[in-house]
């Protein structure tokens, strides 16, 4: 990326875009769900080409990116279980309710940071830790119209995965994104595999099936999954945490409206709205006792 373009103000717009597709990425998950492809077909259907093209570009450019690589993996365990127990939850769960379980990652951040290194959290980051895990706690609190289920968990262990993918990102500021991203995609279509066949009832899809799916799968992975990922990646070395959590609540207010125009089967109980209103609330408490100022990084 061109270095006049590494500026906070083009990496938090550019970040909002990002966040803001992510809030409608449950949408071609459960179009090629309807298709008749099911267990987490559907998942892999949208990551594995993203994965396939990544590898083609580091195999190119291997002398550049092979020292980086052992690293790199790491970092896609983590935020590949994030993502990819993410988009699982998203096809076995309420949408709302995975996307605000997986959102809960600020709050696992900041105890990540005072169990692991040591951080110090003012009193404005312990009401909002304790805000998220009530919230959480009237979330599963069960009563809407989507029964608590395994999809729910996944969504709840995505966002510690996805904390702690963050913090090796934010750690290990030299990979090279396309590194990290590869990994990622790789990982999420192998634990997507993995996930269904240890759920059961999942079955290959026919080839009609795959001639369908094919044309939302490619245009999704080239011109949206890719290029959003490689944004936060990127974005996550210039930006302080702070700004970029505040920045990626686009993702719940877009999934929040969708899901309620577009699935008014799932539609949450009085309870369940209670319990999303103090998860984000803490989450944006969160973020904004993080510094927000751009680091002087031009990775």
């Amino acid at each position: 990326m061109p270095e006049k373009w590494h500026t906070p103000t083009f990496a938090s717009v550019a970040v909002f875009l990002a966040a803001a597709f992510w809030g409608l990425y449950w949408i071609p998950l459960r179009y090629i769900e309807d298709l008749g492809i099911n267990g987490t077909w559907p998942v892999i259907f949208l990551n594995l080409p993203a994965a396939m093209a990544l590898g083609g570009y580091l195999l190119v450019n291997w002398e550049r990116h092979r020292r980086h690589m052992p690293r790199a993996i790491l970092i896609g365990i983590f935020t590949g279980a994030g993502y990819g127990l993410f988009s699982v939850g998203l096809l076995y769960s309420s949408v709302v309710r995975v996307t605000l379980l997986f959102y809960l990652t600020p709050i696992w951040g900041t105890l990540i940071g005072i169990v692991w290194l040591g951080d110090r959290a003012g009193w404005s980051r312990w009401l909002a830790i304790g805000g998220g895990l009530a919230g959480m706690g009237l979330l599963l609190s069960g009563g809407g119209s989507v029964p608590l289920n395994i999809g729910d968990l996944m969504g709840f262990v995505s966002g510690v995965a996805w904390a702690i993918g963050g913090a090796l990102v934010m750690r290990y500021g030299e990979i090279p994104v396309a590194a990290s991203t590869f990994s990622q995609m790789l990982m999420t279509s192998l634990l997507a595999l993995l996930t269904g066949l240890l759920v059961g009832g999942m079955t290959a899809p026919t080839l009609p099936q795959i001639a369908s799916a094919l044309p939302v799968s490619l245009v999704m992975a080239f011109f949206m999954i890719i290029p959003t990922l490689l944004v936060v990646f990127w974005a996550q070395k210039i930006l302080f945490p702070g700004r970029l959590g505040l920045l990626m609540m686009a993702e719940v207010m877009l999934t929040v409206l969708s899901a309620s125009i577009l699935l008014p089967e799932e539609a949450m109980s009085l309870v369940e709205w209670g319990g999303a209103i103090l998860i984000v609330g803490a989450c944006l408490i969160e973020v904004l006792a993080t510094p927000s100022d751009a680091k002087n990084t031009h990775a």
